[in-house]
């Protein structure tokens, strides 16, 4: 897949994102399970004091903060209690939105 296919892919995703508003959130699937079921994974939306969005990315029981959002992938990380940083990028082009905004 070329870069400029990639972009294309991702823009419905993308799009979505952007126009999350504080409180809201969206459904996409990325990946799938060892049943090969797809995953779902909620993007939730945070406004903070400076009206600057926040986001967040969340399975069935853990959560990833959002730390950039580029044309065709979107780079989380967490922390664990022993205060080590995961990092994780996910690309857009491979997610597809399950359900609208709520």
């Amino acid at each position: 897949m070329t870069y400029k296919e990639k972009i294309q892919s991702s823009i419905d995703v993308l799009d979505a994102i952007h126009s999350l508003e504080d409180g809201n959130k969206i459904e996409v699937t990325y990946g799938k399970d060892r049943d090969g079921k797809p995953n779902v994974y909620s993007i939730k939306a945070y406004s903070d004091f400076r009206d600057k969005m926040s986001y967040s990315i969340w399975g069935t029981f853990s959560g990833m903060n959002i730390d950039k959002i580029g044309p065709t992938t979107m780079s989380a990380y967490t922390y664990d209690m022993m205060s080590n940083r995961t990092n994780y990028m996910f690309p857009l082009y491979k997610m597809s939105i399950v359900e609208p905004i709520k």
